[in-house]
């Protein structure tokens, strides 16, 4: 599969170096109504009017069956984002165009569409995931590093060995290697083998300035140091992807910055999520849905495909399943739910509070099809089913949670099931009341004829 540089929309921020940009993520919706997910699309190496589930089909063809190309390592001295080197004194994270994001937010967020890099204590298992940071001066910065996440994980093994663990922050990378941004890879698995597998070939990766880390040779920006151990600093508020300015300040590790390397004329990518639909939600969204599809079906459940609509600022998942799973698994409806949730939830990409299972007709990328059939499918008491037993919260950036779901980190996992009560399992579909499915053949063949005749737009 090939892939295409983004083309972003630059801003020249006043106050910042000459040659210092900052550029939108670059995966919203597009204009083009007859290719809204064009942005996407051509970042993948697909045709820019490809339709969001083809695009997720094509995108896990690739992972399923691509090789793991080994990367080749650069000299320092030529590898692109090395053209300029700050040490010491001359390290100042002030000077990058890192917005104030929201009218509210607690700092500077320089982190909101980079890759952590990080590596377990071993050597075993190296991880790159996107997680919001923001600056404290010009040689420190704070953000999230939770437990529950790849990058907390691998900070809480140097943590027990009583370290500050070695980080490195790629900004701008290629579009390949963007895509693992909003990745839900599987526990040791590493970024860089997906990336490998949608490229095809081998990445360049460069050494770090001062310490052993790979890094994409060619990002733009490269912010590297080390996770505190045992320091901590105030964090946020940061308007987040639900929608919503939180009022909650954490305290996060300390990130002590010990180098700084960039392009010429170096480009930061920032990823300012609101309401939906903006560039967060696309790439959180389309990438780990995509995540979970191979999930499931390395469980042998019968998922065709799934998406987290975007409309619903990344809460809700719609799990798409073959309309003969009764006969495939021999379960109820009850029992193939709550296998559906057992298998989602207790694995890392199991983050998504609220589900919607629907069967083969429903596209799970349509709004309208979701909401017709969570309107009339869902049965509102027996066909929603709780899992109080699973001891998680979702994301942990909803709106709506208790404090003492809060504070205990868990709480309101549920399923919605669009697919028939366990009576009427196994008898004939109802008909569909559509112009495809239920029109007389002469008719539609008129009207298909007839139709920009008439004046109406293909």
């Amino acid at each position: 599969m090939k892939h295409f540089l983004l083309r972003y929309s630059l801003i020249r921020i006043k106050g910042c170096p000459e040659g210092f940009r900052a550029a939108d993520f670059g995966m919203g919706k597009s204009g083009n109504p007859k290719a809204p997910w064009a942005r996407l699309a051509v970042m993948l190496g697909m045709p820019p009017e490809s339709g969001l589930m083809d695009i997720q089909k094509g995108y896990l063809d690739a992972i399923a069956t691509g090789e793991v190309h080994d990367p080749i390592i650069l000299d320092n001295k030529t590898a692109p984002c090395k053209e300029n080197i700050w040490l010491g004194d001359d390290i100042d994270l002030e000077k990058f165009p890192a917005p104030l994001g929201h009218d509210g937010d607690g700092g500077r967020y320089i982190q909101t569409a980079g890759l952590n890099i990080v590596q377990t204590p071993d050597g075993k298992w190296t991880n790159w995931s996107t997680n919001r940071a923001m600056i404290l001066d010009k040689n420190t910065m704070t953000g999230l590093w939770i437990p529950a996440q790849h990058n907390g994980m691998i900070h809480q093994m140097w943590t027990k060995e009583g370290k500050d663990t070695p980080w490195a922050l790629a900004l701008g990378v290629n579009p390949a290697v963007t895509t693992q941004a909003g990745a839900r890879c599987p526990d040791w698995v590493d970024e860089y083998d997906q990336s490998s597998k949608l490229l095809d070939s081998s990445i360049e990766l460069v050494k770090c300035e001062t310490n052993d880390l790979l890094v994409p040779a060619d990002a733009e920006i490269i912010i590297e140091g080390y996770v505190c151990k045992d320091q901590f600093e105030a964090e946020g508020p940061f308007g987040e992807y639900p929608g919503y300015l939180p009022d909650e300040v954490n305290k996060t590790p300390r990130q002590v910055i010990t180098a700084i390397t960039f392009r010429n004329n170096p480009i930061l990518p920032i990823c300012l999520p609101g309401v939906p639909i903006d560039s967060s939600h696309v790439s959180m969204s389309f990438f780990r849905a995509s995540d979970v599809v191979t999930a499931f079906k390395k469980a042998e459940l019968p998922v065709i495909d799934a998406m987290i609509l975007f409309e619903s600022a990344n809460h809700w998942l719609v799990i798409r399943v073959k309309d003969d799973w009764h006969k495939t698994t021999g379960l109820t409806t009850d029992a193939f739910i709550r296998l559906i949730g057992d298998t989602f939830w207790n694995q890392h990409v199991g983050s998504s509070a609220k589900l919607v299972v629907v069967g083969e007709d429903i596209d799970p990328s349509s709004l309208r099809d979701v909401t017709w059939a969570l309107a009339t499918r869902n049965h509102p008491k027996l066909g929603t089913y709780f899992f109080e037993d699973i001891h998680k919260m979702g994301a942990g950036t909803e709106n709506y949670h208790a404090a003492n779901e809060k504070i205990h980190g868990e709480g309101g996992l549920a399923i919605y099931s669009c697919l028939p009560l366990q009576d009427r399992v196994g008898l004939p579909k109802r008909r569909v009341l559509s112009f495809d499915e239920n029109y007389p053949d002469p008719i539609k063949a008129k009207v298909n004829e007839n139709w920009t005749k008439w004046g109406f737009k293909e």
